[in-house]
């Protein structure tokens, strides 16, 4: 039982982060925006606009998910990744300049994503291992503080 809940609540997991990125870049394919004028105001920065819902998101996280398998700490990893997902859209926002740091980052909080799910790591107590994959959350938990800093750092090169 307690296995089919893992397997249920991680394609859960998997089934919300996909459906987040793949529906907010259809959303926007269906409705084109104009292209900026040359004379187009700049875009605003992301790092002021991101940073507290980063923070909202994964506020006690690292604390949380000290035990990997559990529900708590899985709500946490989606609720953070989430956000980040939603960031990712704005990056890819026409007329927007290119954010190098912050796109490596989120690929590495994606990267541990798909190793969390892939590893069955929610309800599994083999998770709790400090030896297991699964503490490979720390890209995620410690990674959100991460990323709104390389916000920062590229909206300084806009």
């Amino acid at each position: 039982m307690r296995i089919r809940i893992a397997t249920v609540a991680g394609a859960l997991l998997l089934a919300t982060l996909a459906a987040c990125s793949s529906g907010g870049s259809e959303a926007k394919s269906k409705a084109p925006s104009p292209a900026p004028s040359p004379k187009a105001s700049k875009l605003a920065a992301l790092g002021p606009a991101w940073q507290p819902k980063l923070d909202a998101a994964a506020k006690d996280s690292v604390a949380i998910c000290m035990t990997p398998s559990s529900s708590s700490c899985a709500t946490v990893l989606t609720d953070i990744m989430l956000v980040v997902h939603d960031i990712e859209d704005e990056i890819a926002e026409p007329g927007r300049g290119p954010y190098p740091e912050s796109t490596a980052q989120i690929a590495k909080m994606q990267d541990a994503t798909d190793e969390y799910v892939a590893e069955g790591c929610q309800g599994d107590p083999a998770a709790d291992d400090p030896n297991s994959q699964c503490w490979g959350i720390d890209a995620i938990t410690v990674g959100a503080a991460t990323l709104g800093m390389t916000l920062n750092t590229d909206d300084l090169h806009q």
